[in-house]
């Protein structure tokens, strides 16, 4: 998602820390110490990449050694030479993390070495002396050109700290012997000055000079010169310390494609086998991969002193006009992305970044000088949250499983340690996104941690007296108010989903803070006024250069049934909310005021010559968007709703809406779906997913972030992020629509299978809930249907088919019923 460019006060990049503590998160450390860096270290020596290390004499193996680790801003800790760790989740400055790290399986009697690679590439902003708001934006949107750190990477001070706990003590930064360096052979670039194309705030391109960089920082002793004592890092105390409750991100060995294009007919094999570049010559290799990854790359060189490697990660090829069409093309298309950039010094190396990359393509591009370079190997260790897989889905259509299979990619692909938008283009956690990202992640693994985190996370980044940034954590400023409303909405399927209240409790002071705020811009009539922030909704409805387009607004009131419809929505969770875990009279509160919203849209916004519900009171725009809220909200009657559902999809072969509709997004037909379902018109689900199969064409192995030609894209160019999770939602829907297991009580306290099959006559699913994975299995023979249930012990629910419930009595059942 490309943002407007506001921006918070420099100082967040200088200690700024949210006044929201997000709460049950465990002991705080406000102000540690034990904090040590480089004595070179300052603001101004940013980027820098740091090595730290000292030894540890033990006279036995210890069964359990821990210690508590965090960094600014990274590390990668190594004991005797074996990674074994990286972090710290990313945070904010009130919420800085630090994790507990055994180190007992690497370690050995005698002599061991801890050894811990850091790195900060966030700049302080160039600023005057008593900056206006106006000078501070300009240099922040300025450093989006120059900056060298992710814009979701926050920083106080560059520093490491390692904390034992018992024997482990003994090894803590607080005590002397450890030692830095810093690495003058690694250093990082711009994304966004080397992509050029689109908005680029990830993780930045790097630079390694192997006659300047230390390989062997990690080794069993120093070697080289500039190694000397680590010095205390006091100012990188101004921080608040937290619990790391996620778990380590997968580091595992995956395939990093192969050849499909080069000049040089021997590098065909590569890597399977070594290829040796002549001298005073210039090769490339394309390599593709079978799917689209998260992973960190390593390539093994050796030889050709002074020679350049350019390695450029993409997600899809481009051709002249710069659009992409079919993914699988290859022809004389080419990368578009950033790149990393090695120094070769003659000798064997292997060259990695410290951060990921994602890429469906990679391009080898090679100079060399007077000596011949052997590329020897291309290794990759694909990384991401440990989702564990639970969820499946199979059905007598194989494409559904090819569409169920790509959502999960491209949700694991996003999900690290937040959800991010984009892998590729942003690592943000957008609340629009992550709210879908957190339904796919209950219905397909069970694991609620990271959705935990984002709710969090997004509590502590209170701005403009209520709201929530849109995506935190970050350096950045960019409210989108709508965005807040879907937070609320979190809680509520939180609510549903899960069975821990505490995440909805400790913030339900946050979401009276964000419901309340929109009272002010509440109108005579009782809809939603224009307000100052970006009333960001959906791309499809806003052109690539006006962002106020969508929603719109009456001309004179300048009221928006859009946005009312909105906050009623989250008014109706807030209220229900409230009456289970807070204040019943608040909660009676929010109810009342969602009764007078809806009465202002019913009186205001619905037309009855289109039979439908306008975007605002003047009634000449209609979209998709505002009837599908109307029916998930209630506004519409039953009767109402299946024939509005009618009027906005048409055929309903796709997510298309005829002439006069302004349809959803990939993104926003999520909400398209659930009005489907909630109007008693799950069964159209299925062919709502021509959509998706018509990406499949386009062999897409993880799905876009919008339409070719549309939105943000413009007319006549492709989308930016082939990698979305945003429009992988159809992952969680085939369980939850088309399979039907979904919760039937708060806290899935009771469970519920009602599928809509749409006219499959096979399925086979599982999924994912609190209790333990329920199963279906669905047969269409004749007039009847088989249905076979397998649930939890614990978990008691029914099946609902053609308006009847049957109770799951035995944790297997099997049911035999006519056809509606």
């Amino acid at each position: 998602m490309m943002k407007p460019m506001l921006w918070l006060a420099a100082a967040l990049l200088s200690g700024f820390a949210p006044a929201a503590l997000a709460q049950g998160e465990g002991v705080r450390i406000e102000g540690a110490q034990g904090w040590i860096s480089h004595a070179e270290a300052g603001p101004q020596a940013r980027p820098i990449v740091l090595h730290f290390r000292r030894v540890a004499d033990l006279k036995a193996r210890p069964k359990r050694y821990n210690v508590r680790v965090t960094a600014d801003n990274r590390f990668i800790l190594y004991v005797n030479g074996h990674r074994i760790a990286s972090g710290p989740s990313t945070g904010d400055i009130a919420h800085w993390r630090e994790e507990v790290i055994d180190l007992a399986p690497w370690l050995k009697s005698g002599s061991n070495v801890i050894a811990a690679t850091v790195w900060n590439g966030v700049q302080p902003l160039k600023l005057p002396s008593n900056p206006t708001v106006e000078q501070i934006g300009a240099a922040q949107g300025a450093s989006l050109f120059t900056n060298t750190a992710p814009l979701f990477q926050q920083s106080v001070a560059t520093g490491f700290r390692l904390m034992g706990e018992g024997d482990a003590a003994a090894i803590g930064t607080d005590k002397p012997g450890w030692r830095a360096k810093r690495d003058a052979g690694h250093g990082f670039a711009n994304g966004w000055r080397q992509e050029k194309f689109w908005y680029y705030v990830a993780g930045n391109p790097e630079t390694i000079d192997a006659a300047k960089a230390d390989f062997d920082a990690a080794a069993d002793r120093e070697t080289g010169d500039g190694w000397q004592d680590a010095v205390p890092a006091p100012d990188a105390a101004a921080r608040i310390l937290i619990p790391d409750r996620l778990p380590q991100q997968d580091y595992r060995a995956t395939a990093a494609g192969k050849v499909v294009r080069t000049d040089l007919p021997a590098a065909m094999a590569f890597p399977t086998r070594a290829v040796t570049i002549p001298a005073s010559s210039k090769v490339k290799l394309l390599i593709q991969r079978d799917a689209m990854v998260s992973a960190y790359p390593e390539l093994s060189v050796s030889g050709g002193q002074g020679a350049t490697i350019r390695m450029t990660w993409a997600e899809a090829l481009y051709d002249a006009q710069n659009r992409k069409g079919d993914r699988n093309l290859i022809e004389d298309r080419k990368p578009i992305g950033i790149w990393d950039t090695f120094i070769a010094d003659g000798k064997p190396r292997r060259f990695a970044p410290l951060w990921w990359r994602t890429w469906r393509y990679a391009e080898i591009a090679v100079e060399t000088k007077d000596q011949p370079l052997t590329l020897e190997g291309l290794r990759a260790f694909e990384t991401g949250y440990p989702f564990q897989q639970l969820g499946r889905f199979a059905s007598d259509d194989p494409q559904l499983q090819q569409i169920f299979d790509t959502g999960w990619r491209t949700a694991r692909i996003d999900a690290h340690e937040t959800y991010m938008d984009t892998a590729y283009w942003e690592q943000l956690q957008y609340a629009g996104d992550t709210r879908l990202q957190m339904l796919i992640s209950y219905a397909v693994s069970g694991d609620p941690r990271l959705a935990e985190q984002a709710i969090d996370a997004y509590a502590a980044s209170n701005v403009d007296g209520g709201l929530i940034e849109s995506a935190w954590p970050t350096r950045g400023h960019n409210v989108i108010a709508p965005f807040a409303l879907l937070w609320v909405g979190m809680l509520d399927d939180w609510r549903m989903h899960q069975r821990d209240p505490a995440p909805i409790v400790r913030n339900i002071g946050r979401m009276r803070e964000i419901l309340d705020w929109f009272e002010k811009y509440r109108g005579s009539s009782g809809l939603l006024t224009k307000n100052p922030q970006w009333n960001f909704v959906d791309w499809v409805g806003q052109s690539a250069t006006d962002r106020t387009d969508f929603p719109s607004y009456g001309k004179e009131a300048q009221e928006s049934c859009l946005m009312s419809a909105h906050w009623l929505g989250a008014l109706q969770q807030g209220a229900v909310i409230e009456a289970a875990f807070g204040d019943k009279a608040t909660g009676q509160r929010y109810a009342a005021r969602a009764e007078t919203v809806k009465a202002a849209i019913r009186s205001r916004c619905w037309v009855p010559g289109r039979g439908l519900f306008a975007d605002n009171p003047d009634g000449d725009r209609f979209s998709q968007h505002m009837n599908a809220l109307a029916i998930l909200y209630d506004v519409a009657s039953k009767e109402e709703a299946r024939a509005i559902v009618d009027r906005i999809m048409g055929s309903g072969q796709s997510i298309a809406a005829p002439q006069g509709v302004t349809a959803v997004s990939y993104y926003f037909a999520w909400y398209l779906a659930q009005a489907l379902v909630h109007s008693g018109m799950g069964d159209r689900y299925v062919a709502l997913l021509d959509t998706w199969r018509d990406l499949l064409k386009l062999n897409y192995t993880t799905w876009p972030e919008e339409r070719d030609g549309a939105g943000q894209a413009g007319k006549n160019a492709s989308t930016r992020s082939d990698s979305h999770a945003w429009s992988a939602h159809p992952t969680a829907d085939l369980l939850g629509i088309v399979a039907g297991i979904g919760p039937d009580a708060p806290g899935y306290a009771r469970l519920k299978v009602e599928p809509a099959l749409g006219g499959l006559h096979n399925v086979s699913a599982t999924a994912a809930t609190p209790y333990g994975p329920v199963s279906v299995r669905y047969r269409v023979n004749g007039k009847r249907l088989s249905a076979d249930i397998t649930r939890p012990k614990d978990l008691p629910g029914d099946f609902l088919w053609n308006g009847q419930r049957y109770p799951l009595n035995h944790v297997t059942t099997r049911l035999i019923l006519p056809l509606p």
